[in-house]
């Protein structure tokens, strides 16, 4: 039985909105969002939503996004080889050579709470890391779906960040062939409410995303125009914390 052929990479556009509580109080957007440079074999992204509301929190998730992307481009490059022995591609394999290039390739700089949602979209396989509640959803076979349900801490209100001393257990990770997916939607909990119902996707509003993103592809000010949505009064009535929303779709 032949193979599927390779699927194009996606295209992905993202955008932040601080959130009003932190504008209120003067204080940096703490959401990070790291989209790499253009590159015809693969598309991706990650998003950091720091904890608090400080100039080091922000610093601190923008440092750990672009480590994110690291991190994943080494599980990438682990899941391409030849399965000579099954661990290499197991899920404990994974997840502590995540946790272990991700901290190697930390650049130097404050070291804060924060979540971390990964991306990474090639011509083989869809590929998530994920700690904490910054989620993504992803369309296949026509349905969305939540393939890494948002992590939740031990208290109310309270998810699991990714510190020094987080267990790689802590690192939920996902793939699946690119073939089968049509579209991902990446969010930070500034979101959740609007894009969740009981810890089921909101479709309606998923197809509305990616029917904009597929009218507004191409246009140079569509990052602006997804910026400016983040500020709809209905989503600020959801959430006043940061917003950030990144779409992927071939």
């Amino acid at each position: 039985m032949n193979s599927l052929p390779p699927a194009a990479p996606p295209r992905v556009v993202g955008a932040r909105k601080r959130g009003e509580g932190h504008a209120a109080r003067q204080e940096p957007c703490c959401d990070a969002l790291w989209l790499p440079p253009s590159n015809p074999r693969l598309g991706g992204f990650v998003i950091c939503d720091g904890a608090g509301g400080t100039p080091a929190v922000a610093r601190s998730a923008q440092l750990s996004a672009r480590a994110g992307w690291q991190a994943l481009l080494l599980l990438r490059r682990q899941l391409a080889r030849p399965a000579r022995r099954a661990h290499h591609q197991s899920q404990v394999h994974l997840q502590h050579c995540f946790v272990q290039a991700f901290w190697h390739g930390r650049r130097p700089g404050p070291i804060a709470d924060h979540t971390l949602l990964a991306c990474l979209w090639d011509r083989q396989r869809l590929l998530i890391a994920q700690v904490g509640d910054t989620t993504l959803l992803l369309r296949r076979q026509g349905r969305w779906q939540l393939p890494l349900p948002p992590a939740r801490g031990e208290y109310a209100n309270e998810t699991t960040f990714l510190r020094p001393t987080t267990p790689a257990s802590a690192v939920g990770l996902w793939w699946a062939p690119a073939q089968q997916i049509e579209a991902v939607i990446g969010f930070s909990d500034g979101l959740e409410a609007a894009f969740l119902q009981e810890q089921q996707p909101n479709g309606p509003l998923a197809d509305l995303v990616l029917q904009a993103h597929r009218q507004h592809l191409g246009w140079r000010g569509y990052p602006t125009w997804l910026a400016n949505s983040l500020a709809d009064p209905a989503l600020a009535a959801l959430s006043d914390d940061d917003r950030t929303l990144v779409v992927a779709a071939r």
